[in-house]
């Protein structure tokens, strides 16, 4: 596996460096580099960064960038360490049947979500090397999709068992409790505002919104949101984010293929638009970091889509750019 492409020390001001994850196929073949301009919302054309199969989520955090890897019947994390833009040293631990999932790192910590074996592995990078921390099960094929960082626990979205697993981040990783959502809901994806005095989950099978008022682990549901203006058997809500002044939240839905906003300024939150994701299957998307642009990953088709928000009413307006690539699973810009 080669190194491809070089950093954000080569790119010209106003731009960012962005990483994509892919699913392996004849024409995605790891992760993927690309630069992009927060001024006027123009992309490169993706280029292969580092070559590993289903290496489908990426986290980078400080100088690591972390994402799960395939090798043959074995499959686990890649930790891999930059340095001016360029991975200069890697480390492997192939732990697992399936790639996971999700990433998140937090200091020493990195935390991956296996959605078919249902387990959260938990490592710890420490003199630059990392191990294995501890191995949480929740049961064959539990649907765990997600890590949440909430004060000193995380939460693991279950979907396949309809509640979200509270651990503590110390202590042996032990249970400290759960959200328990109705048969059929499916939570997938969840995002807290900044105090954590909210939390709002995603649900993939219903294509609702969830909405609860926390205190410490005290999740009180005070609203519940569907997304589409009718059911619909095709449609599956995917990830969530919520702008910086916390007004506005939004959410991919594949099947149908939108971009849904969702106005949570007042006490009672409402969806105020609906928007065509640009492409088939949308996964990831996020939002620049002046919040002007949102940017959406298109698994099937469409490639990366850079959409142009308005920032005081939360509307989705048009597209600004588009670049290709297929099986697109998560995005981020460094």
């Amino acid at each position: 596996m080669e190194n491809i492409k070089a950093g954000k020390n080569n790119l010209q001001p106003d731009f960012t460096d962005g990483y994509i994850g892919t699913y392996f196929s004849e024409g995605s073949r790891g992760i993927y580099h690309f630069a992009f301009n927060e001024a006027n919302g123009e992309m490169t054309q993706p280029e292969l960064f580092f070559e590993a199969r289903d290496a489908k989520w990426v986290s980078l955090y400080g100088n690591w960038m972390t994402f799960p890897i395939q090798e043959g019947d074995s499959a686990g994390i890649c930790f891999a360490r930059l340095l001016n833009g360029r991975i200069v040293q890697t480390h492997k631990i192939l732990e697992e049947r399936y790639t996971p999932c999700f990433v998140a790192q937090e200091d020493e910590l990195v935390f991956t979500a296996n959605y078919h074996e249902g387990t959260v592995m938990i490592y710890r990078v420490e003199t630059g090397k990392p191990s294995v921390a501890g191995r949480i099960e929740n049961g064959e094929k539990a649907g765990c999709h997600q890590i949440l960082f909430h004060k000193s626990y995380f939460l693991v979205p279950c979907l396949e068992q309809n509640r979200i697993r509270i651990f503590h981040k110390s202590n042996g990783f032990r249970p400290a409790g759960e959200i328990s959502f109705p048969k059929g809901t499916g939570p997938r994806h969840g995002v807290f505002n900044g105090a954590h005095t909210k939390f709002y989950v995603v649900s993939e099978w219903s294509n609702e919104l969830f909405i609860y008022d926390v205190n410490g682990l005290d999740f009180r549901l005070v609203q519940s949101v569907y997304l589409l203006p009718e059911r619909n058997s095709n449609a599956a809500a995917a990830a969530v984010r919520l702008t910086e002044d916390e007004r506005f939240l939004y959410v991919s839905v594949r099947g149908v293929d939108l971009l849904v906003t969702v106005d949570v300024s007042s006490d009672r939150a409402s969806v105020t638009g609906r928007v065509s994701s640009g492409g088939i299957h949308p996964r990831d998307f996020i939002l620049s970091r002046n919040e002007r642009f949102l940017l959406t990953v298109n698994r099937k088709e469409g490639g990366i889509v850079c959409m142009e928000r308005n920032r005081e009413n939360g509307e989705i307006e048009k597209i600004i750019s588009h670049v290709q690539l297929p099986e697109g699973v998560s995005l981020l810009l460094a």
